[in-house]
């Protein structure tokens, strides 16, 4: 893999990363204001604000994991890359639409149309 694409690949995978370790420590700040929710939406509320927190880890992991000097090369690597990829691209478009206030809605949009089209130049390589 070039040089390039590797540092792309990186970056979108250690961003994806940073931002759900921000989410899932926002969860321990968020937690207390979302107590006047109700006893039923509290518990929806935190499930889906740390599920969110660890879906972008995930997706930055698998594309960290792609870039490994033993298999970046391989097709299996460039398939982990596109499907951690789509998984932030899915987040991204979820993201704005559920929290039209919160400029991490916006940055997770950016970043999954970002990692797709890297996802498609590593495709184009091979």
């Amino acid at each position: 893999m070039k040089t390039q694409l590797r540092t792309l690949s990186k970056t979108a995978g250690w961003i994806s990363l940073l931002l759900g370790v921000i989410h899932s420590i926002a969860t321990v700040v968020v937690a207390p204001s979302a107590t006047s929710l109700g006893k039923d939406w509290f518990g929806t509320f935190i499930f889906m604000y740390v599920s969110t927190g660890l879906a972008c880890l995930l997706a930055g992991g698998g594309m960290l994991m792609s870039t490994a000097k033993s298999i970046e090369d391989t097709k299996t690597a460039n398939q982990l890359f596109l499907f951690s990829a789509l998984f932030m691209l899915v987040l991204g478009i979820g993201a704005p639409i559920a929290m039209s206030n919160n400029p991490f809605g916006y940055i997770s949009l950016v970043l999954g149309v970002f990692s797709i089209s890297i996802a498609l130049l590593r495709f184009r390589e091979h």
